[in-house]
């Protein structure tokens, strides 16, 4: 039988190779998570764009970037989307 080859053994020697990719990864696998989590939270409270930003004080077309992953949120941005959301953020090591 024919061991699989894996996307992680994959992900894993590309990583091994090149350090910066490995890097830029984590980046944007933080930066997606992220914005599905605050898609996530925003729905299940029945909010929408609009009225997350006009609580938050930004624009809607803000949070639609953010929530699709093609802005950067500062760590200012992410303190008002959680307290407009009354939420909070969790880090574990």
């Amino acid at each position: 039988m024919t061991e699989q080859y894996t996307f992680e053994q994959d992900q894993a020697e590309r990583f091994a190779k090149d350090p910066e990719l490995k890097e830029l990864f984590e980046k944007q696998f933080l930066n997606d998570l992220l914005s599905l989590q605050l898609r996530d939270i925003r729905t299940r409270k029945r909010m929408t764009q609009m009225e997350l930003a006009k609580k938050a004080g930004t624009s809607q077309s803000v949070i639609a970037r953010i929530e699709s992953g093609n802005q950067n949120i500062s760590m200012k941005t992410l303190q008002k989307l959680l307290f407009a959301l009354g939420a909070t953020i969790k880090i574990e090591g």
